[in-house]
């Protein structure tokens, strides 16, 4: 595995071992958080995550490592609020076309946009996609419309696939690389001996889990069991819920 960036990382924290539905939806609730820009829920979901991922045990530098670009885009993003957004100048830096207003907005942008794929990357490394893949079964159990396995196949079918074209791209890089392709300069030539071997897998593995799926009878109204959720999971989803209403009141 060349990046750990949305895998599945075994661990045996609490946060491992704590129900994934009582996960799906502790983070729903803190996603409806992201939806506006208030301050005090930035900074509760900020020590949550904090906490959440010295809970885990999760290695903070392998994360850093693969969250290299994701800032340079984040950077970028921010640059272009303080650049692009109308206002009054800002005092520090009289000499640039940076508005105060952008700088505010650049932040609280950046920094929403940062927690979520901060928990994106967090719920991926503690759940695996087995687990999401039962969750929404159960989720989706009550409503016979709506095709729950189906979908909680093609959820947990798609973060693997993700994470495996992400591994899969970086072996190609590698590989290229250790013929000096890298020397090239070319950027048709790169685009060429990157993106058309990575295609070809990624079409390749695709066609493989669809045969796969199909010789093994697969079946949407095959029923699934799952074990009633334990008190002692839901009495943080509990803590959680109310410390976002204590908050949304003040």
């Amino acid at each position: 595995m060349a990046r750990i960036i949305l895998h599945y990382i075994p661990k045996n924290s609490p946060i491992h071992r704590w129900d994934p539905r009582c996960k799906f939806f502790g983070l729903l609730m803190i996603t409806a958080t992201f939806f506006h820009m208030n301050i005090p829920f930035l900074i509760f979901d900020s020590f949550i995550l904090l906490g959440l991922f010295i809970l885990s045990g999760l290695n903070f530098r392998h994360f850093f490592r693969d969250f290299k670009m994701w800032a340079i885009f984040l950077l970028g993003l921010f640059l272009f609020q303080a650049f692009f957004t109308s206002g009054p100048r800002f005092t520090l830096l009289p000499w640039l076309p940076i508005s105060k207003d952008g700088i505010h907005l650049g932040a609280l942008t950046c920094w929403r946009l940062g927690l979520i794929l901060g928990y994106a990357l967090l719920f991926t490394a503690v759940t695996r996609p087995r687990e999401l893949r039962d969750a929404l079964i159960w989720i989706f159990k009550p409503f016979p419309f709506l095709p729950g396995r189906r979908i909680g196949l093609m959820v947990s079918l798609t973060l693997q696939f993700f994470s495996r074209t992400l591994d899969q791209a970086e072996e190609v890089r590698l590989a290229h690389r250790a013929r000096l392709g890298d020397l090239n300069k070319n950027p048709f030539r790169k685009v060429k001996f990157l993106a058309l071997p990575l295609l070809r897998r990624s079409f390749s593995q695709a066609e493989e889990v669809t045969f796969a799926l199909a010789a093994r009878g697969f079946r949407d109204d095959l029923p699934i069991q799952l074990p009633k959720i334990p008190l002692s999971h839901l009495i943080p989803l509990i803590v959680l819920l109310g410390s976002l209403l204590v908050i949304w009141w003040l």
